[in-house]
């Protein structure tokens, strides 16, 4: 089982470094430090929706009907173990067995982490899967825990099939991030390609301080779509929205040039997002398709990279000593 997509969830503490970011000395704000605010807080943010993504759509499109690769495991949910497995089940004959012994489906799925239990309401349609981190679930010695509720209402790969879904008690150590969000498959578009609405609001708190982004965006998948397996999925995001922080830094979101999502990367490869706030523009750009952990802020009439592992300004740049990023100075890894 892979640990890559809870590591990649880690991202989320960098988001402690907002304050230490934005507090100067004497208390003031600059317009350049907010922009650069808004502008870490929706990497971070668009990160976050690309990990979390991925292993949303494996479960939407994992069968779960006794003849997938999934493999029962305990079905006392308080006594869940990874090791108590009972399968794969290669037949129907197993199907009636299953529902004899729980009121739902518990499985282990191979395309997600070893220590997330999953639950399926039902074999057929509609269908509520929970995506559960078991407490203890933990990676680099963070804690992960809380449940994703997806509730579908015929399997994603079908025309006009509509997809929530929503954080309960979702938290990374002591982060809590809210999420709810709606899918609708609009079939495939002139090209042959599937394509998906998705409107949401994501919100991440982190003691007093709290970051929201309300987005509508567009996937057009060209490729993995119809496989639960994460590592092929390849879309373009389009869309616009906002991001607040703390009530006060409000800007309007566009991306620019389709963001290019590819699993086959641990970052965006390409696309840009502009947010605009009293006619400010500040412009994120990750580059040419090329996989690396860079991309570029400009704001005010100037550019500087960032790096996508830390969210840290280049070193020595104007950026950095204004605002040094989210890295290890600033809570996030250890």
């Amino acid at each position: 089982m892979k640990r890559k997509a809870i590591i990649r969830l880690l991202i989320l503490f960098l988001l402690i470094g907002v304050i230490s970011c934005k507090r100067t000395d004497t208390g003031s704000v600059s317009s350049l430090e907010n922009n650069l605010i808004t502008s870490v807080a929706e990497i971070v943010g668009t990160q976050v929706d690309f990990t979390t993504a991925a292993t949303d759509q494996a479960v939407a499109v994992e069968p779960f009907n006794g003849l997938s690769s999934a493999a029962l495991v305990s079905c006392d949910s308080a006594h869940f173990n990874p090791r108590d497995t009972i399968g794969p089940f290669p037949g129907n004959h197993h199907h009636g067995w299953i529902f004899t012994v729980a009121n739902h489906l518990i499985f282990a799925v191979p395309h997600i982490d070893s220590c997330i239990k999953v639950s399926v309401s039902s074999s057929s349609y509609p269908r509520q899967i929970v995506i559960e981190y078991i407490k203890g679930c933990s990676a680099r010695h963070h804690d992960v825990s809380g449940k994703v509720i997806i509730n579908l209402s015929d399997t994603i790969t079908n025309a006009g099939a509509v997809q929530t879904i929503e954080y309960q008690d979702f938290y990374i150590d002591s982060i809590k991030v809210d999420f709810n969000a709606s899918f609708k498959n609009l079939g495939k578009n002139t090209n042959g390609n599937w394509v998906i609405e998705k409107t949401y609001q994501q919100t991440i708190t982190k003691g007093s301080d709290v970051a929201v982004r309300k987005n509508t965006e567009t996937q057009e998948w060209t490729a993995g779509f119809e496989t639960p397996d994460r590592s092929d999925n390849v879309y373009q995001l389009t869309g616009s929205g906002s991001i607040t922080v703390n009530d006060s830094l409000k800007y309007s979101k566009v991306i620019t040039k389709p963001l290019v999502i590819d699993a086959s990367c641990d970052y965006i490869t390409s696309g840009t997002i502009e947010l605009v706030k009293g006619g400010v523009t500040s412009t994120i750009d990750y580059g040419d398709g090329t996989c690396d952990n860079v991309a570029t802020v400009t704001t005010n009439g100037i550019t500087e990279e960032i790096n996508l592992h830390s969210i840290k300004f280049r070193e020595g740049g104007h950026f950095n000593s204004t605002c040094p990023g989210f890295g290890k100075r600033h809570g996030g890894w250890h």
